[in-house]
């Protein structure tokens, strides 16, 4: 008996309640391999978005993906259009409902993390962050366990 152990690549960040599911066989399995389609009916919402790297501004954003800055102000609820950080979500057609069940409950600080940075990452607001692990500075130091949630 051979085992197949399927890998999926999915394209875009999106939620996909479905319904029914269907698995279609594409091509037969050579060497090893199997295409499929995973075929579903269902509601469909997307959020897809892009995560902020060193040397984004938001109006480079906004080009890169065909969309108006002033549109992605409005989707993001930015206070700053000019304020944003490293490994944030712009969100470019809908946001994401906040759910604070998908947050982890600490995270472990890597070297070069700022404390801004990792609330903008878990949409968090930094203030809360340093309330939590009753922080006086926002001085953090590699392996340093941060709560996110109570």
């Amino acid at each position: 008996m051979k085992k197949i152990i399927l890998t999926f690549l999915i394209a875009n960040s999106f939620l996909f309640s479905q319904q029914e599911m269907k698995l279609e066989i594409v091509k037969p399995v050579v060497d090893n391999m199997l295409i499929i389609n995973l075929i579903g009916i269902g509601e469909y919402e997307d959020y897809e978005f892009h995560r902020v790297k060193k040397g984004d501004y938001l109006g480079k954003i906004a080009k890169d993906y065909n969309k108006k800055t002033k549109k992605l102000v409005e989707i993001n609820e930015l206070k700053n259009p000019n304020l944003i950080f490293p490994k944030q979500k712009i969100y470019l057609n809908n946001k994401k409902p906040f759910n604070l069940d998908e947050i982890p409950d600490f995270h472990i600080v890597e070297s070069g993390e700022n404390l801004i940075e990792i609330a903008s990452f878990y949409e968090l607001d930094f203030r809360n962050i340093m309330k939590l692990n009753e922080l006086d500075s926002v001085v953090l130091y590699p392996k340093q366990k941060l709560k996110l949630k109570e």
